[in-house]
């Protein structure tokens, strides 16, 4: 019987410390999500063009009971932010559409920021190549990717007020 109350314990013991590994700060990993994002947090600067040379970066949303963080891609453009998803279903996307609070963590270094799908079309046909181009390696029509022939979507990412 002894041994049935330790194996117990070892079980409940190694699921809390996976619970906390998971949801207790440690952020995400590849692609398992994880939770609160920890790290300094920074002003966010005026030109986000440094991030053109950073493959992904992790973003944490807040809808729900707990935090929810991924990595995703990022990108800028004349100085602006942008994260973007290759496909738009994913839960943190639909998270980030129902509360555009975002925490990004870039380098270490988090930032406090709002995410807004990108839904003109001008900017979509801007932004699009970029996505194409640094993530997928290919050129294709701008308009596919904003007019939803294509499943992935953009955020563009502003300072909190």
């Amino acid at each position: 019987m002894r041994w049935l109350v330790r194996s117990v314990l070892a079980v409940l013991t190694l699921a809390l410390l996976g619970a906390v590994a998971l949801f207790g700060g440690l952020g995400p990993r590849a692609f398992v999500p994880g939770g609160v994002l920890w790290g300094e947090v920074r002003e966010p600067p005026a030109d986000w063009s440094f991030t053109d040379a950073i493959g992904e970066i992790q973003v944490q949303t807040h809808v729900g009971p707990l935090p929810w963080s991924v990595t995703t891609w990022v990108l800028s453009d004349q100085g602006e932010l942008f994260i973007a998803a290759g496909y738009c279903e994913r839960v943190w996307t639909h998270r980030v559409m129902a509360d555009p609070k975002v925490r990004l963590r870039i380098d270490g270094v988090v930032y406090e920021m709002l995410a807004h799908r990108v839904a003109d079309r001008a900017v979509g046909a801007r932004i699009a190549p970029v996505v194409l181009h640094k993530y997928m390696g290919i050129a294709a029509d701008s308009a596919q990717f904003i007019q939803g022939e294509t499943k992935g979507c953009v955020f563009r990412v502003e300072p909190r007020p």
